[in-house]
Parts: structure tokens; C-alpha cells; sequence
């Protein structure tokens, strides 16, 4: 048995020394050496060196250095697919931000919400199509679009049911959210006959919307049954309309979107660009679509003295 003698050799037989060997050492330099080697000379194979510059030194284990990587770190942009310096603060394809910075950490999002960008949605669009038109929100609507594709026609809006028309403009189907705003202004003149004879009424002592609605039910004979029945007939349109856009709006999205996009791969000279133009959001249009029915019908029945 002996001590550690990796990377040794024998001083008499220069065979390398392994730890189950009988090893021995010479009391002088502590040259190592077979059991057997040293007694055959009886004394240290490297007594010659005793004392002089070349007198045995322990090997030592040479271990290679490793190579330093120089090679540079990449990240892929989950808007565009473009690969560059995880060191940069924005894609610069496409300026999408670096995710893998937020909070100094790496971060993965999947902007397609789980679809194989090469996905066929229809009419030839794909999933990275799809999401570079939709440009917002994609990974919300990439999964609903396919699962349209598979037969399914329903879902649920949230932001086209609190404002229908708004949330079509946004998405730039101007022409369904303007009829969409004309009927919903429409729908609000129709209140208005209401409205103005329940401001005739003493509401002042209603402590909440139950005692308003008590003394509202109290004079009806006052308001009149007509104005009444349009009044409700007018809020069951609205909630219908509502309810429609609401339920079937991500369908009638994903139709735009892959007429849209088919239309212009096969005719666009510069495709980045059309996306651009007739894909994304547009919030100008939605806040002019969401103040447009909300204060317009105001605006008509003082206009004509209705109120």
C-alpha cells in the first residue's frame, strides 16, 4: 500500500507507481520506488542527485487549462424569430425588448401560446404569419385561430363585450365597427325618451338603486308604458349585440386575419410593411369608437331638445 502517487514513477525501473503497488521512499528526497526495485540496489535510485539542483522534486499533475468561450451567447427574439446578442437590450431586427433581461434573469415567453410557428392556420397562413399580423396579445389569439381552424366558432371576448365597437376599431375592421357604432347609437336614441322623463322625476331622496327603482316603478303611469317597453326592448338589443361580438368577435378576427394576411403574401411587394399598415392595433380608432358611443347619443338628444 502506499501514499498518493498519481503521476509517478518508479526511480530505479521508471515504471509509473499505482496505488495498490508496495511502494517505498527514500528517507533523503523522498524519491518513490518499488519495494522490490529499492532492495535490489539497496539504496535510493536517484542517490547520484542528492543535494544538487536536479535532486527529485514530487511530480506534479498537469491539468490542462481549459479554453476560454469565446463563442457568444444568443437569444432568440419571440416576436420575430431573430437571433442575436443576449447582451443586447432589443432585438434588432424588429426592437421587440430582450426578455432574457427582465428582472436579471432569463425569461421565456412564447408568443404563439404553445403553436409550432410553422402551423397552418388557412388560406396558407402560418402561426409566425398569423403572429407578426396580430402583433399584440398573439399569444391569446395564435391558440384560439387554430383552434377555429379545427371547427371550433366560439369563444369569449371580454374587451369586444365592454365595448364592441372600440374593440373592432382597434383591430382595424373599420367598416363592421363602424355599422357595429351606428347600431349602438341607434340603440342609445332609443333610451333617450326615457331618460329624459325619469330626469323629471324626484330622484333626490333615493338612497341607492333599489329606491331609485321603486319610485322609477312608482310613476310609470307618468313615464308611460310605450317609453318603458322601448326603453327595455332597447337594453335587450344592446346586451344582444354585446353578447354577439363578444362570443363570435375572435372568429370573425381570425376570418380578417387570414384573408388579410393570404391576400397580402401573394401580392405584396414589401409584406413587413403591409403588416405593419393593415395588422396591429390601432388605438386611436378605439378610443374615437368608445367616446363616439358613449357621448354621442348626449350630444344628439340635446342637440334636437330631446333632453
Amino acid at each position: 500500500m502506499s501514499l498518493n502517487t498519481a503521476g509517478e514513477k518508479c526511480a530505479v525501473c521508471k515504471a509509473y507507481l499505482f496505488s495498490d503497488d508496495d511502494v517505498v521512499y527514500c528517507p533523503e528526497c523522498g524519491a518513490p520506488h518499488h519495494r522490490e526495485c529499492y532492495n535490489s540496489i539497496g539504496q535510493c535510485g536517484l542517490k547520484e542527485f542528492h543535494g544538487t539542483e536536479n535532486q527529485y522534486k514530487k511530480a506534479e499533475t498537469q491539468i490542462e487549462p481549459e479554453e476560454k468561450d469565446t463563442s457568444i451567447d444568443l437569444v432568440t427574439c419571440g416576436m420575430c424569430g431573430e437571433k442575436y446578442d443576449k447582451d443586447e437590450t432589443a432585438c434588432p431586427s424588429c426592437n421587440a425588448p430582450n426578455m432574457s433581461k427582465v428582472g436579471g434573469r432569463f425569461v421565456t415567453i412564447d408568443f404563439l401560446g404553445g403553436v409550432p410557428s410553422d402551423t397552418v392556420l388557412g388560406d396558407n397562413v402560418t402561426a409566425d404569419d398569423a403572429k407578426k399580423f396580430v402583433f399584440t396579445n398573439t399569444h391569446r389569439y395564435i391558440p384560439k385561430f387554430l383552434k377555429f381552424n379545427q371547427g371550433k366558432k366560439t369563444s369569449w371576448n371580454w374587451l369586444a363585450f365592454l365595448t364592441p365597437c372600440g374593440w373592432l376599431l382597434s383591430r382595424k375592421m373599420y367598416l363592421l365597427g363602424s355599422i357595429i357604432g351606428a347600431l349602438q347609437i341607434a340603440i342609445a336614441m332609443l333610451n333617450v325618451p326615457f331618460i329624459a322623463a325619469v330626469n323629471q322625476l324626484d330622484l333626490s331622496q333615493a338612497k341607492n338603486y333599489m329606491e331609485m327603482s321603486g319610485i322609477i316603478l312608482d310613476n310609470v303611469s307618468i313615464i308611460g308604458q310605450t317609453v318603458m317597453m322601448v326603453s327595455f326592448f332597447a337594453c335587450a338589443l344592446e346586451l344582444i349585440l354585446r353578447f354577439s361580438i363578444a362570443i363570435f368577435g375572435d372568429f370573425i378576427y381570425k376570418n380578417r386575419v387570414m384573408s388579410t394576411v393570404s391576400h397580402i403574401k401573394k401580392n405584396s411587394d414589401d409584406i413587413e410593411r403591409d403588416f405593419r399598415k393593415k395588422g396591429g392595433v390601432s388605438f386611436i380608432a378605439a378610443i374615437i369608437g368608445y367616446f363616439a358611443v358613449s357621448e354621442l347619443p348626449t350630444i344628439i338628444a340635446y342637440t334636437l331638445g330631446m333632453l
